[in-house]
């Protein structure tokens, strides 16, 4: 069995991708549940899963990722019910992330505890969106589960919020959630005493504070996924008025668009990034 190093090794570079995959797939498998459950205040955990429509358990060998749904043809055994194409869409969507980070990783040669970060960042990507997206909430569930985990991370791999020692990296970790949340929650504070609406929701802040436990205080971070969060936000918002009808006062929830500008920073965030302060202060001079 190849060592964790071994992972970012070229001669292991297919079979550590593989990996990878399958561990995206079976963890999407998960994301399904959590999907499911916790907008509806169930436990993902004590309750083993079932058909939604006939509430049968699914057997173990019905409930591996892709195969299963593809081999009953995306159905319930027990009533056939058609299954939604979501379930295996999640899992495919989570393991392509997991292995486009992987990638991103070894192409620019950061260590293992990184890929640890991106992974738990990609989750909370995930979730956030897809519950987001249906539900209009953020549950704090999730918020909170992946703050204890990047801290935990932070302390047991201090490298992968950039520091040597553990009580460092778990300061970083946690002076980058208090921060985030402090300054995020200011603005959605003063801003909603000023326009009289929520311009940030709580549930928001909160997964920004999320986003800045798992990556620390790079203040850059949470501008980066704000920023383009709202630029995507805006073009959505203004292609349903356009296109659907809708008017600017329709409620549309912000979560999705946080999403994206977080996986984006993963994919290049910190490139563009300094691309654009070496543009502007070209100009500057």
């Amino acid at each position: 069995m190849p060592s964790l190093e071994s992972f970012f090794n070229q001669d292991w570079i297919v079979f550590s991708s593989i990996v990878i995959f399958l561990f995206g797939l079976c963890l999407g498998s998960f994301f399904n549940v959590c999907i499911w459950r916790i907008p509806r205040r169930e436990s993902v955990i004590s309750n083993p899963s079932h058909c939604p429509n006939c509430q049968s358990q699914i057997k173990w060998y019905d409930n591996i990722p892709v195969f299963s749904y593809l081999l009953l043809m995306g159905k319930c055994r027990a009533c056939k019910i058609k299954i939604s194409p979501r379930y295996i869409m999640v899992e495919l969507i989570t393991a392509v992330f997991f292995l486009i980070d992987y990638l991103r990783v070894v192409n620019s040669e950061q260590s293992f505890p990184t890929l640890i970060i991106y992974l738990l960042a990609t989750s909370l990507v995930i979730l956030t969106f897809l519950i987001d997206i249906k539900h209009k909430i953020i549950p704090d569930k999730i918020n909170y589960t992946i703050i204890v985990l990047a801290l935990i991370t932070a302390f047991s791999l201090p490298e992968s919020v950039g520091r040597n020692s553990h009580i460092s990296g778990l300061e970083n970790s946690l002076l980058g959630f208090i921060v985030s949340v402090l300054l995020l929650g200011s603005f959605s504070f003063i801003g909603k005493k000023l326009f009289r609406k929520d311009i940030l929701g709580w549930g928001d802040v909160k997964y920004l504070g999320a986003v800045g436990a798992c990556f620390g205080l790079i203040p850059a971070v949470w501008f980066f996924t704000l920023f383009i969060g709202a630029i995507f936000g805006l073009i959505f918002g203004v292609a349903l008025i356009l296109f659907r009808g809708k008017n600017i006062y329709s409620e549309l929830p912000f979560g999705p668009f946080l999403a994206i500008g977080t996986y984006l920073w993963i994919l290049c965030g910190p490139e563009l990034t300094e691309g654009y302060f070496s543009i502007i202060s070209s100009f500057a001079f």
